[in-house]
């Protein structure tokens, strides 16, 4: 995906397992604790990609179908995460309308899910079983069953041909570095709200005098290495 390889740190992610950065953009990837050989398993495997699709939206991630090749320009670790640990992750929007447009169809219902789907495959690039199947409860009173074997063969048109939408084009490319621009405004005010609380929490708390010197003033230093932030960081925020 595009970008300069730190967004991760940014969403609150653990390290990467592995990390590779290219000419233009970089890979991560996380090795995570799970048996995924079922369809069951594939079905929760691809809710965890989605998430990772709408956490990094905005910098046109791609899945990577393939397990990726450890070079030596990538960096690795032999971490392997459980579920809970990725828990920053963006959640799935399940609670959405029914597309108008599919009133125009004799099978309402399919075409409801069906479009339902086309709309977050455009949004996110990706779409979960879990998000079509949850979107059908709530919205239609059939029998699950019935419910279920829709969302079934929807899923798997649109995952047998790799998410992809037949005459659906993509933004182009001013609109994407206009959206690009707009996301790095949105995270650096973030990131430096998130600094400024860190540190006013810090110098306010219970503890806040043991991070003062015997003069009174406060120990910028002790602060840094307590909140791993550099020095100058403390100086400029505090």
């Amino acid at each position: 995906m595009n970008g300069n390889g730190t967004e991760w740190v940014d969403e609150d992610l653990p390290i990467p397992t592995y990390l590779e950065h290219f000419n233009r953009g970089y890979l991560i990837a996380y090795c995570i604790n799970g048996f995924f050989g079922t369809q069951k398993g594939t079905i929760y495997l691809n809710d965890i990609i989605a998430r990772f699709m709408i956490t990094f939206a905005n910098l046109e991630p791609h899945r990577v179908k393939e397990k990726p090749n450890i070079k030596k320009a990538g960096h690795y670790s032999k971490k392997i995460y459980k579920l809970k640990e990725l828990q920053a992750l963006k959640s799935l929007n399940n609670k959405r309308l029914i597309p108008s447009r599919a009133e125009q169809y004799h099978d309402f219902t399919f075409w409801a899910i069906k479009l339902f789907c086309e709309d977050l495959i455009k949004q996110q690039g990706i779409v979960s079983y879990q998000q079509l199947e949850d979107f059908a409860y709530s919205n239609f009173e059939k029998e699950r069953s019935t419910l279920r074997a829709k969302c079934r063969s929807i899923y798997n048109y649109y995952f047998n041909r790799d998410f992809k939408i037949s005459g659906y084009k993509k933004k182009d490319k001013e609109e994407v570095m206009a959206t690009r621009i707009e996301h790095i405004k949105k995270v650096h005010k973030k990131r430096t709200e998130k600094t400024k609380l860190r540190i006013k929490n810090l110098t306010t708390g219970l503890m806040k005098n043991e991070f003062k010197k015997v003069n009174g003033t406060w120990n910028i230093s002790k602060i840094a290495r307590e909140l791993n932030m550099s020095v100058n960081t403390i100086k400029k925020y505090f």
